[in-house]
């Protein structure tokens, strides 16, 4: 079902504040636009590096894309920080801000 401009930048933004991990993320961007999405930790290296800035911001890329020209595909940002410790349902990160381009 086509998504409208609106509608995806307001799921979008429902993600900023949340807690997730990489597996409930692209659940849910999977089930919203219907197609399988996998985001990619473009951060790793410095999430794994021990440069002792525990508030730098960290980057996970996604991409949207249709073969129905009537689709609004997305390239988007997701900006986290990762979470000390992982919290009861498994979340390892917080989300800090969202970033979009309708391509």
């Amino acid at each position: 079902m086509k998504k409208t401009r609106r509608e995806i930048i307001e799921f979008l933004e429902s993600l900023v504040y949340g807690r997730e991990s990489m597996e409930s993320l692209n659940i849910k961007l999977t089930a919203f636009f219907g197609t399988k999405i996998e985001v990619y930790n473009v951060s790793e290296d410095r999430e794994n590096s021990d440069d002792g800035d525990d508030l730098v911001d960290f980057n996970l890329m996604f991409a949207f894309e249709s073969e129905d020209d009537d689709d609004n595909p997305v390239d988007g940002d997701i900006y986290m920080l990762p979470m000390r410790r992982e919290g009861f349902d498994g979340a390892n990160m917080f989300i800090t801000e969202i970033g979009y381009e309708f391509t």
